[in-house]
């Protein structure tokens, strides 16, 4: 499957944002941080599973915000540990739309593949394409960025990561097929894990020691980077 090198290798995404073509299509990222650069605050909600609940990356999103816009950027982490799309959904409202964000980052694919919900992968699709339209309902010009997190493997103290997520890429397709088709950023982090499994096996399984989670070390040395690297891009293009 072809991916398309910005919005998915490397997440420099303003030139894969959708045009404004009408009420319901988001705007460009864009709005939003003209919005904090006028000083008006603005809410970020991060949304997902364990690796979003307790990732280095978003406690590193949270300080790059409080820099570089001091009291103006109000950051919650709504993630769930352990759990999929079947709850992000469910709990939408709540974790989300009643915090009535500005900026959402949504990532599920790795728990929707987990072999232990027993999920089909078109549910996670329709699930994803719930979500999003959830918070498009509410507010259509919030800024929502896809992601795709880390591979696993399994660990020698039990963590099957990988082994219990045989079909992870169909699930991972879901959001790469929908950021296609929705023109929406998609931060897609399995392309640096995978190739650091590739050519650093070792400092690979020591930057994801239980096989699902990442060490803050490694978040910040791989999922970190191209998260900031779409914030700094974003910001540049508000100037």
């Amino acid at each position: 499957m072809k991916h398309p090198p910005l919005c998915v290798a490397l997440g420099l995404l303003l030139s894969c944002l959708p045009t404004l073509t009408s009420a319901s299509t988001p705007p460009s990222s864009t709005a939003m941080f003209r919005n904090l650069e006028a000083g008006k605050t603005q809410t970020v909600v991060v949304y997902g599973t364990s690796l979003t609940h307790g990732g280095q990356w978003t406690v590193a999103t949270k300080k790059w915000f409080d820099e570089q816009y001091p009291g103006k950027v109000k950051f919650i982490n709504s993630g769930g540990p352990g759990q999929n799309s079947d709850w992000g959904l469910k709990n939408l409202k709540s974790k989300v739309l009643d915090l009535h964000p500005d900026l959402v980052f949504v990532e599920f694919s790795y728990n929707d593949a987990h072999e232990k919900f027993k999920m089909p992968v078109e549910r996670g699709a329709s699930n994803l394409a719930r979500i999003v339209e959830g918070i498009r309902a509410q507010n259509p010009g919030t800024v929502i960025v896809l992601q795709i997190m880390n591979v696993g493997w399994d660990a020698p103290n039990g963590n099957r990561s990988l082994s219990v997520r045989p079909d992870l890429e169909q699930y991972n397709d879901n959001y790469r097929k929908f950021a296609r088709e929705q023109g929406l950023p998609l931060l897609d982090h399995s392309v640096e894990w995978k190739k650091l499994k590739a050519t650093d096996l070792g400092k690979f399984k020591w930057y994801i020691p239980d096989g699902t989670h990442p060490s803050p070390e490694g978040s910040l040395a791989v999922t970190w980077p191209t998260v900031k690297t779409w914030l700094e891009t974003a910001r540049a293009s508000a100037k």
